[in-house]
Parts: C-alpha cells; sequence; structure tokens
C-alpha cells in the first residue's frame, strides 16, 4: 500500500475514536479512525486537547455494531491481584486478545508485521502499563502511531478457574506462566463472538511469575480495583542491575528506574533478597545492591572476584596491553569466558562511578577487559562513557590496542547472500585500505539526505594487518578451520549456569522486514545459504564500516539508504563518546567487533545479544591471538 501526499493530509484529519463496551464480566475497547464528520458527538464524553488533540472517549455503551472478521489476532494472559484483599496471594487470571484490521491496499505480509510490531510495543516490559486505565491509553496511542491500522479491538475476558487450571500450555513446574509475545489464537481464543484470528506466529512466549501459595483457592473477578502484576518484575529487577554494573543501586532507585509504585518497594526488597540467594547479586553496601559474577573454576583455573576500594598496582610486565570494553552484562560475560588466568576487580564506590576491570591472559596477551554503565532503563537508558579510556589508560598504562565487542544491528542484503548480515554473525570494523575509517557517527539528516557524519580512523595499522592476516587464512587455508566456533563451545562450558542463555536460538526467529515505500514493510526470505549446519546457516564474517547514531537506526526510511552509500555492515548504540575517549588519549590502534542481534543497533532483540555477544567475542579471541607478540625481556 502507498500513502500519497494526499492520503497523507487526509489522515492527518482522521481522529481516533475509543468506545467501550461492557457485557457481563467481560470488556471490549474499540478504537477506530474516523473523518470527523463521521463522529457520533452524542456519544463523545471526553475530547483531548494539546499534544492529544484529535482522540475522543466515548461514553461506555451495550451494544456496538458488529465487524467483519478481523485479519489479525494476538493475545496475553495477565494475573491481577486487588490491592485491597485480604488475602495478598489470590491472583485472577484474564484473558486479553487484541483484534486489528488494517486500511484497504495492506498486503498480509505487512499485517502481520504491523501487529507484531504494536503488540510488542504493548508488552514491553520497560513500559508495561500496570493498571486497565494505562493499558487502554497506551492502545489509544498505538493506534494512532500505526497509519496502516484502521481499527483495534480490546477484549479482556476473566478466565474461571476450570479453563485456567487445566490448560497446561500456561503451567510448568507448580509455576504460573504468562505469554507476553505474539502467539497464534483458535476461533474460540479469538472470542466470545467465535470471529477466528488470521494468527501471527508464537515466539519465545513464556515468562515466570512469582505465586503466591493460594492461587487455585480464588480465580473470580474482583469489583474492586486491580493492579496488573507485571510477570517480569523480577527479570526487569535484575535487567536495570546488570544495565548499572558496576555501579550499585539501592531499592528506592531501582523501585524509580523500573516505574515501580512506591507501595511496591516491600515486594523488591523481597525480590532483592531472593536474587541474593541464588548469588546472582550482592548487597555491597547496606541497603545497595550490585549484579555481580560469581568465582568460577574451568580447567582447574578459579576466576576470582575482588570487590576492593582501591585497584591494584600491576608492575610492567603484569601490564594489560589489550583493553576490551563492553556495554551489555552478557557481553562482559562473554568476552571474560574467552580468557585464562583472570581476575575480576570490582572498585566500588557507593558515591559516583563504579569500575570493573577483568585482567587475564589470551594466549601470550595480557588482557583487560571493562564494562560501561547504563543510567536508568529502557530505550532512554544514558551510557556512561565519556572518561572510560581515560580512567583505564590511568590504571592501565601500557594498553596499546582497544578493542570494543559486543551485540550490533545488522545490515541485511535481500539479493547477495555474501554480501548478507544474518542474525548470529560477526561483523568486523575493516575499512579498504589501513588509515582509512572504520567507524562512523551520524548526528543528522537533513532534508535533502545529505549527512552530517564524523569518521574514527586507527592511525596504527597493526589490527588492520591482523585481520588481513587472519582473513587470507580462513579463507584460504582449508586446514584452519573456524576456530571461533571451538572457543565459543569451549565457553558455553566455562560459563556454568551462565551458559543456557548463551545457546544460539531458533534460526526461525530470524524474521527479515523491508520497508517498500514510505509506509509499507513487508516480510521477505533471507537470501539462499550456499552451505549450512543442520538447516541453519553457518556463522559468517563481514567486513566494513560500522556506524551510529539514533536518527539514522530509528528511521526504517533511511537505514538502508544510508548503509549502501557508506558500505556500512552493521549499527550499534551510540559509542561516539567512547571514541571520544579513545583520540583524546591517543590510542590509535582500534577495531569494533559486532555480534548481530537484531536488524537495527543492536539493542532490540534481547533473546539473540548473549549468543551473537558470544560470537563477537570468538571471533575477538581469535583477532588476539594473531597478534604478534614479543617476550618480555627477563632482568
Amino acid at each position: 500500500m502507498t500513502l500519497t501526499d494526499t492520503n497523507l493530509d487526509n489522515l492527518a484529519e482522521e481522529a481516533v475514536v475509543m468506545t467501550p463496551l461492557i457485557f457481563g464480566e467481560s470488556m471490549v475497547v474499540r478504537v477506530e479512525k474516523l473523518p470527523p464528520d463521521d463522529i457520533d458527538f452524542s456519544l463523545v464524553q471526553h475530547v483531548a486537547g494539546g499534544p492529544y488533540t484529535g482522540i475522543y472517549v466515548n461514553k461506555a455503551v451495550k451494544v456496538m455494531p458488529s465487524l467483519e472478521e478481523p485479519q489479525v489476532s494476538a493475545g496475553l494472559r495477565a494475573y491481577l491481584v486487588d490491592p485491597e484483599a485480604d488475602d495478598p496471594d489470590v491472583y485472577y487470571l484474564e484473558e486479553r486478545v487484541f483484534r486489528f484490521w488494517f486500511r484497504d491496499g495492506v498486503n498480509e505480509a505487512s499485517q502481520v508485521a504491523t501487529a507484531e510490531k504494536f503488540f510488542q510495543e504493548v508488552c514491553d516490559p520497560e513500559e508495561f502499563p500496570r493498571d486497565y486505565t494505562s493499558f487502554a491509553r497506551r492502545v489509544l496511542l498505538l493506534t494512532r502511531k500505526f497509519l496502516m491500522i484502521r481499527k483495534v479491538e480490546l477484549e479482556l475476558i476473566p478466565v474461571n478457574e476450570e479453563s485456567a487450571l487445566s490448560d497446561s500450555s500456561y503451567m510448568h513446574q507448580q509455576e504460573v506462566l504468562v505469554a507476553t509475545t505474539m502467539s497464534t489464537l483458535s476461533t474460540e481464543d479469538a472470542g466470545r463472538s467465535g470471529r477466528k484470528g488470521a494468527g501471527v506466529r508464537r515466539g519465545p512466549s513464556f515468562k515466570k511469575l512469582v505465586k503466591g501459595p493460594s492461587f487455585r483457592e480464588k480465580l473470580t473477578p474482583s469489583k474492586r480495583g486491580r493492579v496488573l502484576i507485571w510477570i517480569a518484575k523480577k527479570q526487569k529487577v535484575l535487567n536495570i542491575l546488570e544495565n548499572a554494573f558496576p555501579n550499585s543501586l539501592a531499592a528506592e532507585e531501582l523501585v524509580r528506574i523500573a516505574g515501580f509504585r512506591s507501595q511496591d518497594l516491600l515486594s523488591v526488597s523481597v525480590i532483592l533478597k531472593g536474587l541474593q540467594s541464588k548469588g546472582l547479586i550482592s548487597e555491597v553496601a547496606s541497603g545497595s545492591w550490585m549484579r555481580i559474577p560469581t568465582s568460577t573454576e574451568e580447567h582447574g583455573q578459579t576466576h576470582e572476584i575482588k570487590v576492593v576500594k582501591n585497584l591494584p598496582q600491576l608492575s610492567g610486565s603484569e601490564q594489560p596491553t589489550i583493553a576490551i570494553v563492553t556495554l551489555l552484562y552478557c557481553e562482559k560475560l562473554a568476552v571474560d569466558a574467552m580468557m585464562d588466568r583472570k581476575t575480576t576487580y570490582v572498585r566500588f564506590k557507593t558515591e559516583g562511578e563504579s569500575l570493573v576491570y577483568t585482567v587475564g591472559m589470551i594466549g601470550p596477551h595480557k588482557v583487560v577487559s571493562t564494562k560501561l554503565a547504563r543510567v536508568g532503563s529502557g530505550k532512554g537508558a544514558m551510557i556512561s562513557a565519556g572518561n572510560v579510556i581515560t580512567r583505564l589508560s590511568g590504571t592501565f598504562n601500557k594498553v596499546e590496542h582497544v578493542l570494543l565487542v559486543g551485540c550490533g544491528g545488522g545490515v541485511p542484503d535481500y539479493n547477495d547472500y555474501s554480501k548478507h548480515t544474518r542474525l548470529g554473525d560477526v561483523v568486523i570494523s575493516q575499512a579498504e585500505n589501513a588509515g582509512d575509517v572504520v567507524y562512523m557517527y551520524c548526528q543528522t539528516p537533513d532534508k535533502g539526505m545529505s549527512f552530517d557524519t564524523r569518521g574514527y580512523a586507527p592511525s596504527d595499522p597493526t589490527i588492520h594487518e591482523v585481520i588481513n592476516r587472519l582473513r587470507n587464512k580462513y579463507e584460504n587455508d582449508a586446514f584452519y578451520g573456524r576456530p571461533w566456533e571451538a572457543y565459543m563451545d569451549d565457553a558455553l562450558r566455562g560459563l556454568g549456569d551462565e551458559g543456557s542463555r548463551f545457546e544460539k536460538p531458533p534460526s526461525k526467529t530470524d524474521r527479515l522486514y523491508k520497508v517498500v515505500d514510505a509506509n509499507q514493510i513487508v516480510e521477505v526470505e533471507h537470501p539462499t545459504a550456499p552451505d549450512s549446519v543442520d538447516g541453519a546457516p553457518k556463522l559468517n564474517l563481514r567486513y566494513g564500516l560500522i556506524a551510529c547514531g539514533n536518527t539514522i537506526t530509528r528511521r526504517d526510511d533511511i537505514r538502508q539508504e544510508f548503509a549502501v552509500a557508506n558500505n556500512i555492515k552493521a549499527y550499534d548504540c551510540d559509542f561516539q563518546a567512547v571514541f571520544d575517549s579513545i583520540e583524546g588519549n591517543r590510542k590509535d590502534s582500534f577495531v569494533v567487533i559486532r555480534g548481530i542481534a537484531d536488524y537495527v543497533d543492536g539493542s532490540r532483540k534481547k533473546d539473540w545479544q548473549p549468543y551473537s555477544s558470544l560470537a563477537a567475542a570468538a571471533y575477538m579471541k581469535a583477532l588476539i591471538l594473531s597478534f604478534p607478540y614479543d617476550e618480555p625481556l627477563t632482568p
């Protein structure tokens, strides 16, 4: 479907109208886009103003006009608690069914892709609404946001005790589970009217809910106000602590960052104690919590974790010459899994920035890894990066090479597999000639599609030459093989309890979409792979520029065009502050290695991040083992 300028003018004049329908124990909320002349103002109860101008909320009705069969349906199950109930362990189960209708001319693939994006935004754990009013408001605003959607219907259906307890797909080992991603709905699931949903593919669909002992006793709806228990509350707390690491957070800060209610402070404290009992976090000071790796033993070697007030002073021969910078917690775990004889030092500060350094060996090379802290959570999180290289250089003054290792977003080639980048592949920032730009920051594209950019180029050719040697050996020497795959297998064993996070997700979750015009996205097949492992494509290495800049990565219409024009193979989150620090500290030898976790900037598909981090770290190990090495002189 193509939306012309005239179409867009018409769309701008449309009103978004929400009408609630209550019947029995169920509720239906219908949100539709209408020309202003078609609004029945006798039903209008509220007219929004300011940034919400054009939104109308009708009075609740008992009858609404019937609709044709929806084009796509999706659903989730939510568990509710009554905050005024005498027994806080009583939960109420509710089905929430979404039905979508689209504008004429929108093809089926675009319908499914749009519904999936809509549903994912509704279920975003960072912004999930906790009550009915917020939930309905979010559906209303998202309907206005997605231009191709003509109408959305949300039905809230209480689930009785029999159906709740007999549906084994929502039960596992006495824990209550909830679907939080797209799932295919049957005719019965699609609603009481028997309308059949077109269905959307089921993804990784269940998250654990901490349940009370008496949840079976009462599943009848409450007439009083209900607050939605966000099923992933425990995981959200852990994610925030992982983002903040090596900084610590108090329970009050976690409540604020997570967007929980002040009344949730007690439950967050209970969650923290539970995570502590599992060895996932530590109370590093009174009331201050940190996500911290646990000491492990790998191949007879102990990885010791030391929380210190001051970092140790290392002699010249003990000083690392290679520094590795990561952002995500899973990236740091993956990098550290590639080291031998390692020790992690966490310099903890109750105020200001804490620091983490892991010092170890990769072959004959002494290396140090660090992790940037992220302040906050979600898409608005800020990366604390400005002085990372300055602080690192002050402690480890022998560092010559800097490697940025972790997740990125791939740039697909829809026709040529030899240039195509899939999830799990690795992109290495490599220019055609030594000394050319390998990393690019794009600040603002203007209306003429020219771009204000800044490039970063290593003046020291060492890494460029090592990459070329490794590439020639891999591509031309049949006996060399693919050593990074063996490194990944070894690391998985060494990661212990954390290892399950790093397994490769199913290849079917690697879905590719293409923008065919300004307002149409279609799902397309990946180019055919010439070889595969058990039907899944092999891990590929791609070489080219890596770029960042939110104005580019978040715009589907120009991200691909900018990449083609500049030979960009991957994007990542904004690391220009790190590169400014690299330049300011005269570190002239650097490279970026990104395992592909999505097709944006590496921050979107959480399920692919651990595996992609491990793939990037494995290539990093192969690269470092190819570095030249001079045996230190003995005194």
